[in-house]
């Protein structure tokens, strides 16, 4: 079972997650949700179940304490939760200082509750999560689409000023990154590719290198703003 709570200043948004998680999905336990990031620390600083928790669903914009602050304090208190941001709509310095302060993902609120049990289950078991419908709103795209069972791209080497100065992608790692925006798994990605997991893993190691950025998620979100995908 995987132990949520969720800190969003909107009782709708609360409610409505709570609800849609807890009447359809059997592995997810929503422990508790609260408006203010001040609430929400002081349950996972106390001695009680209510710090149990895994995943933290949150959101950026809240009054007293927002929800970036609350990721930089985590990361240095409870590194082993993982965070997830609710989006509605983020600028690039938001989606910068989140990823700084060690958010495992982004979801959007409106995501199906398919997309978000499965988003909660990917950064619970240590993966870096970009939603299909998130990926939109931060780069702006509201039409784009992302298919379910994508075919490996034949996208061509993307253009130089797309990249850092002196850095070249193969073939092959333009592949990667397009499955990576689509929200694939290491092991998916391997099975799509027809490639072994170990080959997927240093593929996904050197696009961090060569990007310039510190995880998965941050090499998707350059890769879509940068049109590389």
């Amino acid at each position: 079972m995987i132990h949520v709570g969720i800190v969003d200043d909107d009782p709708l948004v609360r409610r409505t997650l709570t609800d849609l998680l807890t009447a359809n999905i059997d592995d997810i336990h929503v422990v508790w949700s609260v408006g203010d990031g001040n609430d929400a620390l002081d349950l996972l600083r106390s001695d009680g179940p209510d710090s149990n928790v895994q995943v933290l669903l949150l959101d950026v914009q809240m009054s007293r304490l927002d929800g970036i602050a609350v990721a930089r304090i985590l990361k240095r208190e409870r590194p082993e939760i993982a965070i997830l941001v609710l989006t509605t709509f983020v600028v690039d310095s938001v989606v910068d200082r989140a990823l700084d302060a060690g958010v495992r993902g982004f979801i959007a609120k409106e995501d199906p509750v398919e997309t978000l049990a499965a988003s909660i289950r990917h950064v619970a078991a240590g993966n870096m999560v970009l939603s299909p419908t998130s990926s939109a709103i931060i780069t702006a795209k509201p039409g784009r689409r992302v298919a379910a069972t994508p075919e490996p791209p034949s996208t061509p080497p993307p253009a130089a000023d797309a990249l850092p100065p002196g850095v070249t992608l193969s073939p092959r790692e333009v592949e990667v990154l397009a499955l990576m925006a689509e929200a694939q798994t290491n092991k998916q990605i391997a099975h799509t590719l027809g490639v072994s997991d170990a080959t997927v893993k240093t593929h996904v190691s050197t696009l961090i290198a060569k990007l310039g950025v510190q995880d998965r998620v941050g090499a998707v979100v350059y890769a879509l703003r940068a049109g590389l995908v």
